[in-house]
């Protein structure tokens, strides 16, 4: 597990940009972290290393985001709300898994793991407890 200290929401994205390049069709992210800790932060990043150029933000009231790059199509999950697997079911989340040239990106996946594939990357973001400071802890498990 490699381990990153973040000093900004820029550098959070900036890091997760880097990130980007080493993505493919096919991969599935968890993104791990309590409300605030930079999860959407750190999609922001990454989505901006695809090629992205428009508006990012979370997903928490439509449950998932789709964004389109030239090469991918990413589904961006919020999970926070998620109450059983089944309301996973219901929105198709089999097929969004299996689509061709996309990601998927998982905020909050300990909500469904019974239904969710094991992760590509699992990115755990813990926010600094020092309150003077915008830091974030960022870890990465391959």
């Amino acid at each position: 597990m490699k381990e990153k200290r973040l000093e900004s929401p820029e550098i959070t994205q900036s890091f997760a940009s880097e990130l980007a390049k080493k993505i493919k069709a096919g991969t599935v992210i968890a993104l791990i972290g309590n409300l605030g800790a930079g999860k959407t932060t750190f999609t922001k990043g990454l989505m901006k290393g695809l090629g992205y150029k428009e508006l990012v933000k979370s997903p928490t009231y439509n449950l998932v985001e789709i964004h389109e790059t030239e090469k991918l199509r990413v589904f961006h999950f919020d999970l926070y709300r998620i109450n059983s697997p089944h309301e996973l079911e219901e929105i198709g989340i089999g097929e969004y898994l299996e689509e061709e040239n996309s990601i998927c990106i998982f905020e909050w996946p300990e909500n469904a793991q019974s239904l969710l594939p094991q992760p590509d990357y699992t990115i755990e973001i813990e926010h600094s407890d020092d309150e003077q400071l915008d830091k974030r802890y960022i870890r990465i498990k391959l």
